[in-house]
């Protein structure tokens, strides 16, 4: 027969699958909004391939080792929008023993976010250059609601996934100072180092629409506010004078949030005082470290081609999950594989126009990143899990065009990054002195 979860724990686990902010097993944790690419317009019109040629003030931030390149003092300012599409549970069927989930509905919500991502200063000086910048890695919110419950059969049992509410703010902001040294003319070191500011609030409330009138079954929330401190390591090397090679390395700091799980109902009786599941300070949010090799051709003085492979070390995000449903075994099967992103981009340059004008192009292969159960489920904990982490994306193609234009003493970029579940708009603008 059709029954709501009768067990705490299980009341408080159903739900749906939203995005990805940290790491416990609340469904608010599905897919992370991260981009990794250079900062910069012009970096973003040649599909964030821009490793190896590393020649403006966002240097800094991608490999450090290319600010050498810069004979005059500049500042730079990127503004961007970026559009997100978050999938969520919405309604439908699940089954485990046959495990099935292709029954469930799956619904997106549409979110849209303006900032300043990227602010710098560089100062050349003989072999040396200085700079200090700030960039906002991370800024993403959402809030979406299904009224539409769905159900999970576990053998015999069969179940009801309450509707829910569910809004979330991430913010991580990092403030750094970066330097290159030229070693030779073939040459240049760089190393960088970066203050973080970490800001987090999600929170989930299930309504148990089983009785009359309907009821609040559970509420799940993370919170927190921390800092920290990361490095970057960069190479730049000349290996003709028409090629060259970049190798970056980027460690960014883990943060401590607190999460607090409490039921607030069984079988639609409520309870009182409510049961507390979990209250925890010590959940950990680890930004993945990645490893990074490009490629810069310039077969012409008017056209310059990049490729770049990054290796983002996501599994870092799921080590040692916390539960907050007291399901501590099944949660250590949600995981989150490491990935690797492929980036492609040109630039050709009207180099004859008075104001030379230059249009870029590009495509990159952005890997899985959301959270999904690994295996097949045999118990109730383990198949609510897989059904809450089912909404996840997959790997995604994303294509890029911009363009700009150089004048005398100040250069303006603009630039679009269109993929299925993510698209960027850039302007950006240096000014050199």
């Amino acid at each position: 027969m059709k029954c709501a979860l009768s067990t705490a724990i299980a009341l408080a686990l159903i739900g749906a699958s939203g995005s990805a902010f940290a790491i416990t097993d609340s469904e608010t944790n599905a897919s992370i909004p991260f981009s990794f690419s250079s900062p910069g317009a012009r970096s973003l019109g040649m599909a964030g391939a821009f490793l190896g040629l590393a020649d403006d003030a966002t240097a800094a931030y991608a490999n450090p080792a290319g600010l050498t390149q810069l004979a005059q003092t500049e500042i730079s300012l990127e503004v961007r929008r970026t559009d997100y599409s978050t999938p969520y549970i919405d309604g439908g069927a699940a089954t485990a023993n046959p495990y099935d989930l292709s029954g469930l509905n799956i619904s997106s919500a549409d979110t849209s976010k303006n900032n300043v991502s990227f602010l710098s200063v560089v100062i050349p000086h003989d072999r040396w250059a200085f700079s200090f910048y700030r960039q906002e890695l991370a800024r993403f919110s959402t809030d979406f609601t299904t009224l539409n419950g769905a159900d999970l059969t576990v053998g015999n049992d069969e179940f009801v996934l309450f509707p829910f509410r569910s809004t979330a703010d991430l913010k991580i902001v990092d403030y750094g100072f970066a330097t290159g040294f030229k070693v030779n003319d073939k040459i240049s070191l760089g190393a960088g180092i970066a203050y973080y500011d970490f800001s987090l609030q999600s929170l989930t409330a299930r309504l148990d629409d089983e009785v009359t009138p309907p009821v609040f079954a559970s509420v799940q929330n993370q919170n927190g506010d921390d800092k920290g401190f990361g490095f970057n390591l960069g190479a730049r090397f000349r290996l003709h004078d028409t090629l060259s090679l970049g190798l970056s390395y980027r460690r960014a700091p883990s943060f401590r949030y607190s999460a607090r799980s409490v039921l607030l109902a069984g079988n639609g009786v409520p309870l009182d005082p409510p049961i507390t599941l979990a209250d925890t300070d010590r959940v950990h949010f680890d930004i993945p470290d990645i490893w990074g090799v490009g490629l810069s051709w310039r077969p012409s003085d008017a056209l310059v081609i990049n490729f770049d492979v990054d290796r983002v070390e996501y599994s870092q995000l799921t080590e040692n999950v916390d539960s907050l449903f007291q399901a501590d075994s099944a949660a250590q099967r949600l995981q989150l594989d490491d990935g690797t992103e492929i980036h492609l981009g040109a630039e050709y340059t009207f180099a004859s126009m008075k104001h030379p004008f230059s249009v870029r192009g590009g495509a990159w292969r952005d890997p899985r990143h959301s959270v999904q159960f690994n295996g097949v489920p045999t118990t109730v904990d383990e198949a609510a899990l897989a059904t809450l982490f089912a909404g996840g994306r997959g790997s995604d193609t994303h294509y890029s065009f911009g363009g700009g234009w150089a004048f005398t003493k100040f250069q303006l970029d603009f630039a679009a990054d269109l993929s299925e579940g993510l698209d960027t708009y850039s302007m950006s603008g240096v000014y050199r002195f």
